[in-house]
C-alpha cells in the first residue's frame, strides 16, 4: 500500500493512481511528484516490463514517475489498451499481492464483471516491482463531490462491491493479527503522550473500541470473510456506463478478517477525506449512511462491531497526521475524537445522520 497524509494535495492523475493512509506497508513516505522521468527511471521501467510483461516491451507511449527513490511509483501510458502502474517494494511482498489479486480474479472479481480487483499482469523479482493495470473510472473520493443522487449511487455500488467480496469463497491468509488491538493501544498511547490535554479522550476511545473488538476471549468468534484490508475511498474506482463498475486497487493487505473491519474502515475514512477535501463531514457522512444502509440491508454481518472499527480508523488517521507526518494539525483532535466517541455511544446511523445536517458532536 502507499501511505499518505490525508492533506496531500490531489494530483491531476487522481483517476489513475491513488494512495491510502496506512503504515506497515511497502511504502511509508508521502507521494512526491518528480515530473519528467529521468533516464535511469526510464531504464527501470523498461527493465520491469522486460521481465514482468515482455509482450508489452516497446508498446509504451509515456512514463510518468509519481514517486522517485528506491520505492518508485509510476504510470505507463500504453499505445493500446489500459495504462499500467509500476509499484516498487522494499522486498518480495508485491509477489504475494499479485497472488492474492490472481486468486480474487479467479474467484470472479475480474473484468468484464461489474466488481473486480485491478489485474496484475506481472511481477519483476529483479526490480521488486508489481505491474497492475490502471483502474477505470474515478476514485470513490471524487464521487463525494458529485450531486447527491450520484454520490449515493456510488456509495451503494461500493457497498455492493464489499458485499460481493465478503461472499467470495477464496483462499487468502488470515489477517486478523494485522492492525490488531495492541496497535490501537500503541497509537492512542503515542498520541496521548504528545497531546496530554486530549489524553483522557484518546485512551477512552481506544479502551472502548478495544473492549468491543477483543474484550471477551471466551465469546464465539465471528466468521472470517475475504477482506480488502485498506478499503479507503481512494482505493475503490467507479466507472459509469450502465450500472457502475467497481474496481479495487492497493490490496497489499488483503486477507481474511471479520466483516466489520472493511466496513468500519471505509466509513471512518469517508469522514476523514470529506473533511480534508471540503472542510465538512456532510458529503462523507451522507455517502457513509447510504453505504451503511445498503451493506446492512444486503446481509452485512458483524454490524455491531462496526462503530469500534470506525473509531479505530479515526485514531489511526490522527496518528498519521500528528505522529507519522507531524503535520501539527492538532485542531483535528477534537473533531475526530468527538465523532469517535459519538459513534461508539450512538452507533453509525444516528451519528452519521447528525453529521449530514452539519451537527458536529462535542466531546
Amino acid at each position: 500500500m502507499v501511505a499518505r497524509s490525508q492533506r496531500q494535495p490531489r494530483p491531476d492523475l487522481r483517476q489513475l493512481v491513488t494512495t491510502s493512509g496506512q503504515s506497515g506497508g511497502e511504502v511509508t513516505s508521502r507521494i512526491e511528484f518528480d515530473g519528467a522521468p529521468t533516464v535511469e527511471a526510464m531504464q527501470w521501467a523498461r527493465g520491469v516490463l522486460a521481465e514482468a510483461v515482455p509482450a508489452l516491451v516497446g508498446k509504451t507511449a509515456g512514463v510518468r514517475v509519481l514517486r522517485g527513490g528506491p520505492k518508485r511509483l509510476a504510470v505507463l501510458d500504453m499505445r493500446a489498451g489500459p495504462g499500467l502502474v509500476l509499484k516498487q517494494y522494499s522486498d518480495d511482498r508485491g509477489a504475494w499481492t499479485r497472488r492474492w489479486l490472481q486468486r480474487l480474479a479467479e474467484a470472479g472479481f475480474a473484468p468484464p464483471g461489474r466488481f473486480a480487483v485491478t489485474p496484475a499482469p506481472g511481477w519483476s523479482g529483479t526490480h521488486r516491482t508489481l505491474v497492475t493495470e490502471v483502474a477505470p473510472g474515478a476514485a470513490w473520493t471524487d464521487w463525494l463531490l458529485a450531486p447527491a443522487a450520484d454520490r449515493d449511487v456510488a456509495a451503494v455500488a461500493a457497498a455492493d462491491w464489499l458485499t460481493a467480496l465478503q461472499a467470495l469463497p477464496v483462499a487468502l491468509p488470515d489477517r486478523t493479527g494485522y492492525r490488531a488491538g495492541e496497535e490501537l493501544r500503541r497509537e492512542s498511547g503515542r498520541l496521548a503522550d504528545r497531546y496530554p490535554d486530549s489524553a483522557d479522550r484518546l485512551l477512552r476511545v481506544a479502551d472502548a473500541a478495544h473492549g468491543r473488538l477483543y474484550g471477551d476471549p471466551s465469546s464465539p468468534g465471528t466468521g472470517l470473510v475475504a477482506s480488502h484490508g485498506d478499503l479507503h475511498p481512494e482505493n475503490l474506482h467507479l466507472a459509469a456506463g450502465g450500472p457502475l463498475t467497481v474496481t479495487a486497487i492497493d490490496l497489499d493487505t488483503a486477507g481474511l478478517r471479520r466483516p466489520a473491519y472493511d466496513a468500519g474502515y471505509a466509513l471512518g475514512q469517508l469522514l476523514v477525506v470529506s473533511w480534508m477535501r471540503t472542510g465538512s463531514f456532510q458529503p462523507g457522512a451522507a455517502a457513509g449512511l447510504a453505504f451503511w444502509r445498503r451493506w446492512t440491508a444486503c446481509g452485512g454481518t458483524d454490524a455491531e462491531a462496526v462503530p469500534a472499527e470506525v473509531a479505530r480508523a479515526l485514531v489511526q488517521s490522527l496518528h498519521f497526521e500528528l505522529i507519522t507526518y507531524r503535520t501539527g494539525r492538532a485542531d483535528l483532535l477534537d473533531r475526530w475524537l468527538g465523532v469517535a466517541i459519538a459513534v461508539l455511544a450512538g452507533g453509525v446511523p444516528a451519528t452519521f445522520s447528525a453529521l449530514t445536517t452539519g451537527q458536529e458532536p462535542t466531546s
